[in-house]
């Protein structure tokens, strides 16, 4: 705790010289001693004093380092029950000795400076990163078990007593199909465990020192809104509650709108220190294949033909991961053998258009309108269909091209016409108030039909619209675009 330097003052005086100066200057010393509350020695007697400095401040003389001792006692006295577990000193102070004859000193004053100035501290293990001290432990078994605990978050104790083996003995096996290992696990940062006096309020448990450093610092950060984005979920995103992120942002309130593109103040922890971890991988992996499209023109449109099915190929890669806190930043392929290669899978696609043949893509049937009433049981029958009403404008079109089977009355349907698409598709649009096409006519996408009306079974003016798919009946809703 003590350093000590030594100045040694040496003076030759006659017997004739001190005992005269002895004569004239009793008086003088005696005086000084009583007025100044200060002690002296004879001057033909030389006695040590002691200079105290804390943190390179003087804090003045001392004729007896028990001063200092009994102090220190003193102070760790008054804390020790609400430190029981831990061993108390106090800071470091610089104790220079001197030698001198008339010595001058004042052991109150050192005391009450000492008393104000000293802390009482602790000899600890502190956790350093890129030399800012993070965390402190009352000795470095505890501080390195953090760091143990910290990385067996993202890696098993298992791998790393393997690891350590390997390490120790300088040699890796050769990977087999199949095997993996872990080859390195590491901090991103300069972590190392110095010794040092701190505060005893300042020293950790394990688990207050692991959660400091896998939760860091907050970092106070922008997030631009995306489309769809609400509150509420920005807030989870990052780990907040409503509560913190209006906190952060006061020109907002719990119902504000938002928009994409608008910036928010959000807070994300920053850790300390991340966990790398490299993992040696040797295994089989597919190759997926490609698809390959080629259009023909003497094809219909809407028709597609498989002339090669595709197979995926098998690959025997030894490449490494890297990753960070459990997410994969990096993968370094070592070296790659093809044991199989993929096949194509090779498809014809049609473009040809047939005025009498529908795309496959059904056009919505009216001029505007919404839905009414969908495809399901209705009035305790099936409703095959959907109702479409309310339209801008009454005039029935036809969803796709095609070819009009039918046109005419049909009992509850009323005035119904239907239509091939000669794909496999059929369309019937009913309750019409008027028919504008003939059986045997060939229609194109949007062309008229007829007038929406409310003949047969209705209780109002709309448009019925059914899908048949090779005889099924379908959901249009699942068909128009």
């Amino acid at each position: 705790m003590f350093n000590r330097s030594t100045r040694v003052l040496g003076e030759e005086r006659s017997i004739m010289q001190r005992s005269l100066f002895k004569k004239l200057t009793m008086g003088v010393v005696l005086a000084t001693s009583l007025t100044f509350g200060i002690d002296a020695q004879a001057e033909d007697s030389i006695a040590t004093v002691y200079h105290i400095y804390h943190e390179g401040k003087y804090m003045g003389t001392v004729d007896d380092q028990k001063v200092i001792e009994e102090l220190s006692t003193l102070k760790i006295n008054k804390v020790k029950d609400k430190y029981k577990d831990l061993q108390l000193t106090v800071e470091d102070i610089e104790i220079i000795p001197e030698e001198m004859f008339r010595p001058v000193f004042n052991n109150i004053e050192v005391a009450e400076n000492l008393k104000k100035e000293l802390d009482v501290v602790v000899n600890a293990t502190v956790i350093e990163i890129n030399d800012q001290e993070v965390a402190a432990f009352q000795d470095s078994s505890i501080a390195q078990n953090v760091l143990d605990k910290y990385k067996q978050k993202f890696v098993s104790k298992k791998e790393l007593e393997e690891l350590a083996s390997q390490q120790a003995t300088k040699s890796l096996p050769v990977l087999k199909e199949g095997q993996s290992r872990i080859t390195d696990v590491s901090f991103t940062e300069d972590v190392t465990l110095e010794t040092k006096k701190v505060l005893p309020e300042k020293i950790m448990t394990s688990q207050q020192g692991l959660n400091l450093l896998e939760k860091g610092t907050p970092v106070e950060k922008e997030y631009k809104v995306q489309e769809d984005d609400v509150l509420g979920e920005i807030a989870s995103k990052h780990d907040l509650s409503l509560d913190k992120l209006l906190d952060l942002n006061p020109e907002l309130k719990e119902d504000s709108v938002i928009k994409p593109g608008d910036l928010l103040n959000v807070t994300v922890l920053k850790p300390y220190v991340k966990v790398q971890v490299q993992e040696e991988v040797y295994e089989k992996e597919t190759i997926a294949y490609k698809t390959e499209i080629k259009e023909d023109s003497s094809v219909p449109k809407g028709e597609e033909e498989v002339t090669q099915n595709g197979q995926d190929g098998e690959s025997l890669v030894h490449y490494t991961i890297t990753k960070q806190n459990g997410s994969e930043i990096k993968q370094e392929i070592l070296n790659e053998k093809v044991l199989k290669e993929p096949v194509n899978e090779m498809i014809i696609k049609g473009t040809k258009v047939i005025p009498s043949r529908g795309t496959g893509s059904l056009a919505w049937p009216a001029v505007g309108g919404y839905i009414s009433s969908g495809l399901g049981q209705r009035w305790g029958k099936l409703h095959k269909g959907i109702d479409i009403a309310r339209p801008s404008d009454r005039t029935i079109k036809a969803a796709d091209n095609g070819r009009v089977i039918s046109a005419g009355y049909n009992g509850g349907y009323g005035n119904k016409v239907v239509v091939d698409h000669n794909n496999g598709m059929k369309t019937v649009y009913a309750h019409l108030s008027s028919i504008s096409v003939k059986v045997g006519q060939v229609v194109s996408q949007g062309q008229k039909l007829g007038v929406m009306g409310s003949t047969g079974n209705s209780t109002g003016i709309h448009l019925h619209f059914e899908v048949y798919e090779d005889g099924n009946l379908k959901n249009p809703e699942d068909y128009l675009k």
